[in-house]
């Protein structure tokens, strides 16, 4: 009996093993199908970018390259160095002149122009009048009349009205000395004109920025991860795991015309200092990768489902025999898993709440006791100089102000079990002005150390509310404490004045309102609708833990109030939180 229970269960497995198996070698077979698809159709793409690339870029090189040639021998021109000799007649400026304009006229030059060294520029040929004057001396300021007066053939790409202008410059020399500069300006649109026939991307770029296309909407684009706020439209590079250069284009208004992912055919041309790309569409590999997917996925699905069918059918007699047997073990299983998960599940509540009550305790401790103690000493040091100089009474008095601290302390140990009760036990009358002097007199020497002032403002007088005199001095220095943390972390030129906290103290119908406002960074938006969480915290890291407003909170609605964090009524103020109490009956 139980060995034919076991033997459809051994024949299940048997059969997911060959189903495993398969489908493990059908899914291997399925990835490397699609990816070697699209390797594949991603070099294809990137070889036709080549071609076009390496097409058009010959046109533009070889027709750079007769400028090239021209500059340097317009620059040693006799007739040509007579206009920069201080010696020259107006018969032979004109000759010059006439000749220029015949050689720009056959070389297709959009102008021929001669830059003097005290910045007087001539025009011999161009769309404007011959002999054209202007003067400018920051000209020699620019690229390439700087680098022809290096003794290089200077290069610049000018962009004007006319349209985008290459411009190669030489020195003209007269007895090995440097008498000017020969500029020969060449239109570019027609290379933009021969590119917009191209019906994909063609794009040359220099330090990041494009500076021809045949996408319009491209032209001073950024590339290379440079970041362009301005510029509508963005370029950006990143590897292949299969080897052709990928170029994500993006629109920031909206285009999608031609913005997409693209394969990228690249090419330096170091004579022009340009690198020249042309873009084929990724969607195309892509394409190509998704059919070769769907294919070979169907294809195994074919497979496996005809020898899914088989094993059903073999397994079918068999399993309802199993059935019963399967269900007892699978709730057998059930249960013990969940017996385990609630087991552990009540461990890791038991120990968060030792964690949380290590963690209130010492945000208490922290914060209630050395306040008292600094103040203590200060106490302590004052009174010994007071009696050595004779003033008994003035030090009986600091004598006094250390018993009353003393037992305040005391009184503090007995508080630290607050949340160890319910909320609302211990209530009596409590007088607002008594509880805010001693927390503003326990708390001057922080401020005094972080340069802050502390301001109190009495709205009202003699304010009696429901709470704990202990307690509601915890909430008050606790809030004051944060406030003087966040002015510490925030230097004066930042803040632009000096660290203020403003506590003011109202009435407000049936209830008694102490406000603690503070002109530090302010809490981040993204934090004020959780700041009440534990462990939430607008400090540094390692600063605080997080439990200091959670604690108070709790405190305050335990005196029947609220605690919350409301816009500051003074512009100067960044941060403040309100604390409501209801009044005494005898307030």
């Amino acid at each position: 009996m139980v060995q034919s229970i076991q033997r459809p269960a051994v024949l299940v497995r048997q059969h997911r093993k060959v189903l495993a198996w398969l489908a493990f070698g059908l899914t291997l077979l399925v990835v490397v199908a699609t990816v070697l698809s699209y390797r594949g159709a991603l070099l294809n793409s990137q070889a036709n970018a080549t071609a076009r690339l390496t097409l058009q870029l010959e046109g533009l090189v070889n027709a750079l390259d007769k400028y090239r040639l021209l500059t340097p021998l317009l620059a040693r021109r006799p007739d040509l160095l007579t206009i920069f000799s201080s010696t020259h007649d107006d018969d032979d400026m004109e000759t010059a002149l006439q000749g220029m304009a015949r050689i720009g006229g056959m070389s297709d030059a959009v102008d021929i122009r001669l830059t003097f060294l005290n910045g007087l520029q001539l025009s011999t040929f161009s769309s404007r009048q011959e002999g054209e004057v202007s003067s400018d001396p920051e000209i020699l300021k620019r690229p390439d009349i700087v680098q022809a007066l290096e003794g290089r053939l200077g290069r610049w790409l000018r962009h004007g009205s006319e349209g985008r202008i290459y411009v190669f410059s030489f020195a003209a020399r007269i007895d090995g000395q440097i008498a000017g500069v020969v500029s020969v300006h060449v239109d570019l649109s027609g290379t933009e004109q021969i590119w917009a026939l191209s019906p994909q991307p063609i794009l040359a770029t220099k330090q990041g920025r494009v500076l021809l296309t045949n996408q319009t909407a491209w032209l001073n684009a950024q590339m290379d991860g440079h970041t362009d706020h301005a510029h509508p439209w963005t370029l950006e590079k990143r590897p292949s795991l299969f080897g052709p250069l990928l170029i994500d284009v993006r629109s920031r208004n909206g285009a999608h015309d031609v913005a997409g992912d693209y394969v990228a055919a690249r090419r330096t041309e170091h004579v022009l200092g340009w690198t020249f790309y042309a873009l084929e569409p990724l969607r195309r590999p892509v394409m190509t990768a998704a059919t070769a997917l769907v294919i070979s996925s169907l294809i195994s699905g074919l497979v496996l489902g005809a020898l899914s069918v088989e094993f059903n059918r073999q397994q079918m007699q068999l399993r309802q025999r199993r059935k019963d047997l399967a269900t007892s073990q699978w709730l057998e299983r059930r249960v013990r898993d969940r017996t385990r998960e609630l087991r552990q599940t009540q461990e890791g509540l038991i120990h968060s709440a030792k964690l949380a009550a290590i963690g209130q305790m010492s945000m208490v401790l922290s914060h209630e006791y050395n306040q008292p103690l600094s103040a203590i000493r200060s106490y302590a040091d004052n009174a010994q100089l007071l009696f050595s100089a004779g003033r008994y009474a003035q030090g009986q008095d600091n004598l006094s102000r250390i018993g009353k601290l003393v037992d305040r302390l005391a009184n503090l140990s007995k508080t630290l079990k607050t949340f160890a009760r319910k909320p609302g036990v211990d209530l009596k009358s409590v007088s607002v002005d008594l509880v805010l002097d001693e927390s503003v007199m326990l708390m001057q020497p922080q401020a005094r150390k972080v340069g802050a002032t502390l301001e109190v403002v009495r709205e009202a007088s003699q304010l009696l509310v429901t709470a704990g005199h202990t307690r509601l001095e915890q909430v008050l220095i606790n809030l004051i404490a944060n406030a003087l943390d966040a002015i510490a972390e925030q230097d004066s030129e930042t803040r632009g004045a000096a660290g203020r906290v403003r506590i003011r103290v109202a009435r407000d119908g049936d209830n008694g309102i102490i406000e603690i406002s503070d002109n530090g960074p302010g809490i981040e938006p993204a934090l004020r609708a959780e700041i009440f969480e534990p462990f939430v915290t607008s400090k540094g890291h390692g600063v605080g833990l997080g439990l200091g407003l959670p604690i108070a909170s709790n405190l305050v609605s335990g005196f029947g109030g609220s605690l919350s964090l409301v816009d500051p009524a003074d512009d100067e103020m960044k941060t403040t939180f309100r604390i409501t109490l209801p009044l005494a009956n005898d307030g």
